[in-house]
This record gives C-alpha cells, structure tokens and sequence, in this order.
C-alpha cells in the first residue's frame, strides 16, 4: 500500500493534467469550430435576360492522331481466355477444413 503524501501527489497531478485538457479542449473549440469567419457574400449578377444566364454551347473534340503510332499499330490481339473446367478447379467451398 502506498503511503497517503504519494497517493495525494499524484491525485494533484491528475487534476492538474486534466485542467490542461479541459483548457486545450476549449481553446479548440472556440477558435476552430465557433469562432469561423463567416464567407463573404456575393450579391448575384444582375441579369436582363434569360439568354444571358445561358452558357455558350462547347463543342468537344476527340484527336484521333494518338492512334497513328506505330507502337500501337504493332500490337495484336490477345489470345482468346479459356476457362478450366468445372471439375478441375478444386473443392466447392475451400474454406472447409480438410478431412
């Protein structure tokens, strides 16, 4: 058993420490989260017309000229994958202990 001055100073020591929590705790929280800068506001475009809200029709353009590399001109089709049999592949559920 530890004598009561022991017991004492370290029960100090844990108050002591929680209060610097507590205290990181709440700086925190009142600077990071409620004391945020508000965004400023942007009042809307004044607009005369709904053909002005309209955005410009973009028109999208694919180049093709990639594919004119010889690198990619040499390359052949794969073989054809084929499937092992059913009775090949192994036990039906493999996470069975086996006998």
């Amino acid at each position: 058993m530890e004598p009561i001055y022991q017991r004492r100073k370290r029960e100090r020591n844990l108050i002591i420490v929680f209060f610097v929590f507590l205290m990181i705790t709440i700086f925190n929280l009142y600077f990071g989260y409620f004391k945020r800068e508000k965004a400023p506001e942007i009042p809307p475009p004044e607009v005369s017309s709904v053909e002005e809200l309209s955005f410009p029709e973009k028109k999208t353009q694919i180049d093709f000229s990639i594919f004119e590399n010889p690198i990619l001109k040499e390359l052949q089709p794969s073989e054809k994958i084929e499937f092992p049999n059913p009775e090949e592949m192994g036990r039906e559920n493999p996470f069975l202990p086996i006998k």
